[in-house]
């Protein structure tokens, strides 16, 4: 049809040629992936449930889901507790489904257009990109729902350090492994500034100070004999919250950088005393520079 209709206007929109296959590669694709997600012909008819009984088949239950090849249905076995009158499907967990409408896939092209632009430009990004519907209030879910996640490990880790149960890094000796740490003022929505005072007295806050650190090695120098910043050698961690809270993950990502093997330690902030704070701190014997 698409050719055919090139032909009759006399040129050849590439194009729409390209956007008519692959939205026709998606739909062979979800139908491919529709039958082969759907349960098997032979499925368990008890299930264990988590108020510790057994749950029953009860029905085949529909699931719709979007893809990254487009919708599909699946059938999968639905299960009811007698005792507690809970239902489930374990597909869902095997699919890593349950609760959602979005597949993996989905899931994190959402999260990664809502980390990279607002929320809207993320959905038509998906939209032109991908061939994907999906609501500016899923991708904003989304990407929320990876932050906290993200969040949550990352505290973990931090607990780490605060128990002291911090692991081993091995590995070879790190020459110069350098920190640096500072703060900025982030816009923030009225909501999350409640009860906070303002930068200025007598004015409501507008603002809360993102505090951020980074962390690279170095081995070179320039021709002026100037240390050269190893390549892509900088990773970074950051956050809003207090320096007492800052200070034990600016010193989990030294940890995991090899603070422990540095023969040569350097800590590089302005003037902010919070900045020296954790530098004595956590980061005790370590060469210490002002950046002016």
């Amino acid at each position: 049809m698409v050719f055919a209709g090139t032909r009759k206007r006399g040129h050849f929109d590439l194009e729409a040629i390209e956007m008519a296959t692959r939205t026709a590669a998606h739909q062979l694709g979800a139908r491919v992936l529709e039958k082969l997600l759907s349960a098997p012909a032979e499925f368990e008819r008890e299930v264990p449930c988590p108020c510790g009984q057994k749950a029953r088949f009860h029905q085949m239950r529909p699931k719709r889901l979007l893809t990254i090849v487009g919708p599909i249905t699946i059938q999968r076995p639905y299960y009811v507790c007698p005792a507690c009158a809970n239902g489930q499907s374990p597909r869902d967990a095997e699919l890593d489904v349950p609760g959602t409408a979005y597949s993996p896939g989905v899931r994190r092209m959402m999260a990664v257009v809502g980390g990279e632009m607002s929320f809207e430009k993320g959905r038509a990004q998906l939209e032109l990109l991908a061939g994907l519907e999906v609501t500016t209030k899923a991708v904003e879910r989304q990407a929320e729902a990876i932050g906290v996640a993200m969040a949550q490990k990352e505290q973990a880790k931090v607990d780490g350090v605060l128990q002291l149960e911090l692991p081993q890094i091995l590995g070879s000796a790190v020459p110069i492994l350098y920190l640096e740490m500072d703060g900025t003022q982030v816009p923030i929505v009225r909501r999350e500034l409640e009860g906070r005072a303002g930068r200025v007295e007598g004015q409501p806050a507008r603002t809360r100070e993102a505090k951020l650190g980074c962390s690279f090695t170095q081995t070179a120098t320039d021709e002026q004999g100037r240390p050269v910043r190893d390549e892509a050698s900088t990773t970074y961690v950051g956050a809003i919250e207090t320096a007492e809270e800052f200070g034990p993950r600016l010193y989990t990502e030294a940890w995991e950088r090899g603070w422990s093997r540095a023969e040569k330690k350097v800590v590089i902030g302005d003037g902010a005393e919070w900045i020296w704070n954790i530098a004595d701190q956590h980061f005790p014997g370590a060469i210490q520079i002002v950046d002016l």
